[in-house]
């Protein structure tokens, strides 16, 4: 089954799970540049909700937000952002002890496929902790992008 629906699409059904809506992405004063990244709009909202007096979002409902405008960045100018993902285009990140960290592309499409063959490949690094990140606005460096869940060798996948 082919998905017509967009990134942005996709974030935006993400941001009304979380309990967000199109006016937490809109009614935001911060304006995304072209470095922004997934971390610094949330942050740059979070200033401004700050700024202007405004109750803070939750977490989730600022990163559902940012994720929805980094897309909407990147839709409007896909040649300006070429790592920009398409859906399944997930990425690893193995952790290792202090602040090493390694990514490198999953080549599983489905998430579920992709949490089965991160688990290999963690515990084949000799590592106890992963995640798999869906790099919104082209993210390319480790912990960049869309958290989609992590992996503790103690616990398991959870988000």
């Amino acid at each position: 089954m082919e998905s017509t629906q967009s990134s942005s699409e996709q974030f935006g059904q993400h941001l009304k799970s979380v309990g967000g809506s199109e006016t937490d992405v809109s009614g935001s004063a911060y304006v995304v540049t072209e470095e922004d990244t997934v971390e610094s709009v949330v942050s740059g909202m979070r200033m401004k909700q700050q700024e202007h007096g405004g109750a803070a979002s939750k977490p989730s409902i600022l990163h559902a937000s940012a994720e929805v405008a980094i897309s909407r960045r990147d839709e409007h100018d896909p040649a300006r952002h070429p790592g920009t993902s398409q859906p399944g285009e997930y990425q690893l990140d193995i952790h290792f002890g202090g602040d090493h960290s390694t990514r490198e592309p999953v080549p599983e499409a489905d998430l579920e496929a992709a949490q089965i063959w991160a688990r290999g490949r963690i515990e084949a690094a000799g590592a106890d902790f992963g995640a798999i990140y869906f790099p919104t606005g082209g993210g390319a460096a480790p912990g960049s992008g869309a958290l989609e869940c992590s992996y503790d060798r103690a616990v398991g996948w959870y988000r």
